[in-house]
């Protein structure tokens, strides 16, 4: 139970205020202002509630799933404010500070089984329409997710704690949905299961259990330090408290490591691209190529280029790669021959 202080105008201590029991609305469907216990309805609220639920998080995940297919930056945009999810997560981290587990449970299942929902909206819609021959540029940057993901996340889940906590208007909630990608990825993880891409599934699954941890635990953390927490005689509920953050925070360590993986990975691509392109160009010369793709795995390069011109001999640029990347490499060249013809004509 959280307990408010509200100073007199004599300047007497606050006196402790005990919110209702029962609450007839739902903080994460108002857009008014609203108390912290008001995220837990009871009776016909949380019914109404549930049913709201549920129609918004199905038609958020029609709209992303069709907006990733399309590579539709707007309708993805539309699918993050449409979507519920965020406020049920925020729920789930107010249930953990406050120790109320049977809201623990019931919003918990909230995100599991709404996320399950939309993975499998997803999957559906995919199975309906023709398979793209590779996956689109909104898809494919939902399945590699890094630190920079991270941080967006622990941002975005502290704005939105803090909106919930100073019980102001949620003017900003529908930034804080757009800022945290939660339905997107859960999309992209049905629609990559059904066309066989499971490694991108696992990719975009991380997004989503990324986005979820951080949220929990910055907004458990932001919850405390406005004081919304159980008091000192309820040792039952501090010790729920205490053991729900700790939970959390493990999570979201243990998320932490591919994240770290990935971003280590793509920093090297970067570095390596960076000082190999030069070093390509000059190899190049005067030929009349193209570099149409240009990837590094580990020590692997591999170059995919076009063109009239044969390429020239590999080793030389084999050797300079490595000194410009100050390591070994392993250079791989696709070379694809292009005639070009023409011709003029008169009257």
């Amino acid at each position: 139970m959280i307990h408010e202080a509200d100073s007199g105008s004599d300047g007497a201590p606050a006196v402790p205020v005990t919110p209702p029991s029962v609450h007839l609305v739902d903080a994460r469907q108002s857009l008014g202002p609203a108390q912290l216990d008001d995220l837990f309805p009871e009776g016909p609220a949380f019914r109404r509630s549930l049913q709201t639920y549920t129609v918004l998080l199905a038609l958020a995940a029609l709209i992303a799933s069709f907006g990733l297919y399309q590579d539709s930056v707007a309708a993805i945009i539309g699918a993050m404010v449409v979507a519920p999810l965020g406020g049920a997560i925020m729920a789930f981290a107010a249930a953990l500070v406050t120790g109320r587990s049977r809201w623990q449970t019931i919003t918990f299942l909230q995100v599991a089984l709404g996320s399950l929902m939309v993975v499998g909206i997803a999957f559906i819609v995919s199975y309906v329409l023709p398979d793209p021959l590779r996956l689109t540029s909104s898809l494919d940057a939902r399945t590699s997710p890094s630190l920079l993901d991270l941080g967006v996340a622990l941002a975005s889940g502290a704005a939105g704690a803090y909106v919930a906590g100073r019980r102001t208007g949620t003017d900003a909630l529908p930034g804080v949905a757009i800022a945290v990608s939660l339905v997107p990825p859960l999309a992209t993880v049905g629609i990559c299961l059904q066309l066989g891409r499971f490694a991108d599934a696992g990719g975009a699954l991380l997004l989503f259990l990324t986005n979820f941890a951080a949220i929990v635990v910055i907004a458990c953390v932001v919850f405390v330090i406005f004081g919304a927490v159980p008091s000192r005689e309820m040792l039952r509920e501090r010790h729920r408290l205490r053991s729900g953050f700790i939970a959390a925070v493990v999570a979201l360590v243990v998320i932490a490591i591919p994240l770290a993986w990935n971003s280590m990975d793509t920093a090297h691509q970067v570095l390596w691209s960076r000082a190999g392109a030069p070093v390509v160009r000059d190899w190049i010369g005067t030929r009349d190529l193209q570099v149409v793709s240009w990837a590094v795995a580990g020590d692997v390069v591999t170059i995919d280029l076009v063109g009239p011109d044969a390429p020239p001999d590999a080793a030389p640029l084999a050797a300079d790669l490595a000194k410009a990347v100050g390591a070994p490499v392993d250079l791989r060249i696709t070379y694809a021959p292009v005639t070009r013809i023409r011709a003029a004509g008169t009257p």
